[in-house]
């Protein structure tokens, strides 16, 4: 199957583009994963049962981005930032295995691309799943995995869920949650 990937232009300044494909049922999560640590393949792979809505990921990777310009990144990888900015721990190694790739066989698989370099035309067709449309999303997201992960279960409403998980993504560096 072929699909138009969800893309975000991230800051003007990085000059990239997010893109992001979401994948059911992968055959090879072996060698995908095996890929993505080893670092053959540039693209940050994500559980899609930890994101909400697109737009963590985007603002997670935009962060990623913007750190990657200015020399500022805290882990080796603009795709392991991106990871690690997706959690409300300020511990590396937390962060890349709570959200990153495991055995799961739904797969987020994220881009930071720019005019000079896309890996994903390469990559994606080597990805044995069922491509899906980003509003199958929701249908892969598991709520209470996700309140774990972001420390909600207090929380009284799931109403402006997304902003609370974002505004904790982008003020752990000020806060302890």
């Amino acid at each position: 199957m072929t699909a138009e990937p969800y893309t975000v232009q991230l800051d003007a300044e990085t000059k990239a583009t997010l893109k992001m494909y979401l994948f059911r049922d992968v055959q090879n999560v072996n060698s995908v994963r095996k890929n993505v640590v080893n670092g053959a393949w540039s693209c940050a792979v994500i559980k899609p049962s930890l994101i909400l809505d697109p737009f963590q990921v985007a603002v997670a990777a935009n962060k990623a981005a913007v750190a990657e310009k200015l020399n500022t990144m805290v882990t080796r990888t603009v795709f392991a930032e991106l990871l690690f900015n997706l959690s409300i721990t300020k511990n590396i190694t937390q962060s890349l295995s709570m959200f990153g790739i495991d055995k799961n066989k739904n797969l987020l698989v994220c881009f930071i691309a720019t005019e000079e370099k896309d890996p994903s035309s390469e990559i994606v067709p080597q990805i044995r799943g069922k491509l899906c449309l980003m509003s199958e999303l929701k249908d892969l997201t598991n709520m209470e995995n996700l309140k774990s992960a972001y420390q909600l279960e207090g929380l009284a409403t799931d109403d402006d869920l997304l902003n609370v998980i974002v505004s904790r993504m982008v003020t752990k560096q000020f806060i302890s949650y």
